[in-house]
């Protein structure tokens, strides 16, 4: 077994200088996934947002994310919802059209377009792993033998979702078969804009044994290797929902980042292999290492329709506390971490160390952010800008800001709201500090005077 495991490092490596070359740079985009419909148990679907009121919510988060280039996968967007029909995909939920449009795959394209008006590329949320006994596939792979096995040689469930079971495709019986590739290409043709938008994101994409097969999860991981350059070859990353060490150089980001350990954070760059954030819910894993190195927000979780009141404040929290920090590590070299456990500080290139223990982020001695309240410079823009937020109300607070301000005297405040921008007012720095009254919970941004807002 271990001079297999070594074989597939040394496979996956020595693709590495082929395939590391991605249509975006993930650590500089804020990915997230927009939840728009589910199975309902009682029959027919439960509608989030249609594609049209998911341009909504695109446009006013744009605004409250200040233009940060975003790349929004769809869950939902097939049959009648979220993991509905696999391992087809070949139809768009017809509740989720718009009432000017012939087909639901007219809307989901005409969105796919149109939220490139607003910094954000539209894919989908797909899933390479799982089938459904009700798929328009389903006989087929059963047919074909497509399907991984159990010792025994029952079909291997590996869950129950929409009160359906999910079985394992077989990665490699599905891609000598020609499936994997019927699938991918039929998707691409289906929508074209998709290899515009060039990315694509894998749900649950796992690599199990086929006992019934006599196939080792090695044996799998390999195939899943193949399915991920194939995608590449038609111009497409994709993403997937675990850290796989596998798959490092062939794709670039997970959306739950448990798998890498503080060691893993020193050794990839996040150019290299980056994630949204570190689910909750696995409490094995180093929850601090987030705060350490960066993470992003999930989006997902707080987008509950149309009407921006319902998710305005819990975006905004989780967005400012997160995503400005992120970007900002993500843009420097990882040297090191000293201490242990809640005293740990990470020690990163051009003078930026982040405290576990104080919750801090500086610059030589200039301090972004002080457990909930920062000033942080919004590194995605070409204004110099930077993000102030805090939790609580601040009352007379000095705030550090950027070296790349130099000597400027004044500088312009906005509150960062969901119709853009709103100029405040304008603001002269004392010793080279902005001396500002925040309103707790409320984004503002402040831009040196010597240059302007974009």
């Amino acid at each position: 077994m271990k001079k297999i495991c070594c074989l597939l490092l040394l496979i996956c490596w020595g693709c590495l200088e082929s395939v590391k070359a991605f249509n975006y740079d993930y650590s500089q985009t804020w990915v997230s996934k927009m939840f728009l419909s589910k199975p309902d148990p009682k029959g027919g679907c439960i509608v989030n947002l249609t594609f049209e009121q998911a341009l909504d919510v695109i446009r006013a988060t744009d605004n409250l994310s200040l233009g940060i280039p975003k790349v929004v996968y769809l869950v939902g967007w097939q049959y009648n919802g979220h993991d509905d029909k696999y391992p087809a995909f070949f139809d768009a939920n017809p509740l989720l059209k718009r009432d000017c449009d012939q087909t639901a795959l007219e809307s989901l394209r005409w969105l796919m377009r149109e939220a490139r008006k607003y910094h954000t590329t539209v894919s989908l949320h797909i899933n390479m792993t799982d089938a459904y006994d009700d798929s328009p596939l389903w006989n087929e792979y059963v047919e074909h033998d497509l399907i991984s096995k159990n010792a025994d040689g029952s079909l291997k469930v590996i869950g129950e979702y929409n009160n359906r079971k999910a079985y394992q495709i077989n990665y490699q019986r599905e891609w000598e078969a020609g499936y994997t590739q019927m699938r991918i290409d039929k998707l691409l043709a289906l929508i074209p804009e998709l290899k515009e938008a060039g990315t694509i994101h894998s749900d649950a994409w796992i690599a199990r044994p086929s006992e019934g097969h006599n196939e080792t999860v090695i044996c799998e991981a390999l195939y899943q290797q193949k399915a991920a350059l194939y995608w590449k070859s038609k111009g497409m990353d994709i993403t997937s929902e675990w850290v796989m060490d596998y798959m490092i150089g062939y794709v670039p980001y997970a959306w739950h980042f448990n798998g890498f350990n503080q060691a893993d954070y020193l050794k990839y760059p996040a150019t290299v292999y980056t994630g949204t954030g570190i689910n909750p819910d696995i409490k094995s894993s180093d929850h601090a290492l987030g705060f350490l190195f960066g993470t992003s927000c999930y989006g997902e979780p707080v987008w509950l329709g149309t009407d921006p009141r319902k998710w305005e404040k819990a975006f905004i929290k989780d967005f400012m506390l997160k995503v400005p920090q992120y970007f900002f590590l993500n843009r420097l070299d990882r040297d090191s971490v000293s201490g242990e456990g809640k005293n740990r500080m990470a020690w990163f290139s051009e003078g930026v160390v982040v405290s576990l223990k104080d919750s801090t982020v500086t610059q030589y001695d200039r301090v972004f952010r002080q457990k909930n309240t920062l000033c942080m410079p919004a590194v995605w823009r070409n204004d110099r800008g930077v993000v102030l937020y805090s939790e609580n109300d601040c009352s007379d607070t000095q705030f550090d800001v950027p070296y790349n301000w130099g000597n400027v005297e004044k500088a312009k405040l906005y509150l960062v709201t969901l119709d853009g921008l709103k100029f405040q007012k304008e603001v002269t720095l004392k010793k080279g500090k902005l001396r500002l009254k925040l309103d707790g919970e409320t984004p503002y941004y402040a831009i040196p005077c010597c240059s302007e807002s974009n």
